[in-house]
């Protein structure tokens, strides 16, 4: 009623601020509600607030929720499990190749992977999870039609077609640190479990943790190694009583019994991890076009663990000098990655 109100209308109201009257009509009179909506529609974005049949139930069950959301594509099922996939953005080749394996295989079991599309875990697991063909959803920090951060703009084209990218800020809201706690809220609203790839110490994966124990969602790491500063999160989170994620198959079925969903079982699914499936993760790291053939042989020979110059010369039966040339080749198409001194690994993304 204020807001349709004229100017007249409002001059008995005396406790109102005149300034505060003026600038609502000014706003009233400067911004249009149609002129918006085309704005949207340019930008391939759709609007759907609190009210609306299609905003997604878990979110309403939040004490924040959102008035509404931002988004390309489409919305998550909420008949389908929706599982959050987090870690550290400066990940190790173990956490490159976890979060690839784990994004792929929760495609085979036609689990939606929720993450938020930044560098590292996330941006991983939610590719492998699109090339499986399953479908992931991105909440970003910006507004819907920003991409952040640019290196995942790949990733980020791909997500309306195989999932959706969305955003409780308006178009053209930048990426502001402030906000990532903020949507980090929705990464796990929308999940029915969070898995927790690695995370170090002090980490803003730990604090989606703690907004998904706030909304009663279970947590699930992926157990690190001793010592390790990227594992550490994860080893404690397993201390506090995390789940041990040590099988995906026995993941989706406690975690789908949990939210009297139906669970279905997935083809071809080891219960643990054996040393096949490196090759698994290895297709998500492809071979760029065009390389040489000295090239191909060095790529071929490397996987996601790293491996040692000495043993790259006996494997290949290369020389030092094609050798050391056609890692420098493969580095600069970032194809190749050099994990510590003298040690070479694929790169963990997509590359083409």
């Amino acid at each position: 009623g204020v807001y349709e109100a004229p100017l007249s209308a409002m001059a008995p109201f005396q406790k109102l601020r005149q300034k505060w009257v003026r600038s609502l009509i000014s706003y009233k009179e400067s911004c249009s509600l149609e002129k918006s909506a085309d704005l949207l529609h340019q930008k391939g974005l759709k609007f759907c607030h609190q009210d609306d049949r299609h905003f997604p139930q878990k979110l309403r069950e939040l004490v924040d929720c959102p008035h509404g959301l931002f988004y390309q594509g489409d919305l998550p099922d909420p008949d389908v499990l929706s599982v959050a996939v987090i870690g550290a953005r400066r990940c190790s080749h173990y956490g490159a190749k976890m979060a690839a394996y784990l994004g792929a295989q929760l495609a085979r079991y036609k689990v939606q992977v929720i993450s938020g599309m930044a560098a590292g875990i996330d941006g991983i697991a939610q590719r492998a999870c699109i090339e499986e063909g399953g479908r992931s959803f991105a909440v970003l920090g910006s507004g819907a039609d920003i991409c952040y951060p640019p290196e995942n703009s790949r990733l980020y084209r791909s997500l309306p077609d195989r999932g959706g990218v969305i955003s409780e800020f308006g178009p053209a809201t930048p990426p502001l640190p402030g906000h990532f706690p903020i949507r980090n809220r929705l990464i796990c609203g929308l999940a029915d479990a969070v898995i927790v790839v690695e995370a170090r110490k002090k980490s803003g994966s730990l604090i989606t943790v703690d907004l998904a124990l706030d909304q009663g969602k279970d947590v699930y790491a992926v157990p690190g190694r001793f010592g390790d500063e990227l594992s550490y999160g994860c080893n404690h989170l397993i201390e506090q009583g995390a789940g041990i994620l040590t099988s995906v198959e026995q993941f989706v079925e406690e975690v789908c019994q949990r939210n009297g969903l139906t669970y279905t079982p997935a083809e071809n699914e080891n219960r643990y991890m054996d040393s096949n499936d490196d090759h698994a993760c290895s297709r998500h790291s492809r071979a760029p076009s065009s390389l040489t053939q000295v090239e191909q042989l060095i790529f071929e020979k490397l996987e996601l663990d790293a491996k040692g110059i000495d043993q790259l010369l006996e494997e290949t039966g290369l020389t030092m000098t094609q050798l050391t040339e056609g890692i420098l080749n493969l580095q600069v198409r970032n194809a190749v990655q050099e994990v510590s001194r003298n040690r070479y690994a694929r790169s963990s993304i997509t590359l083409s």
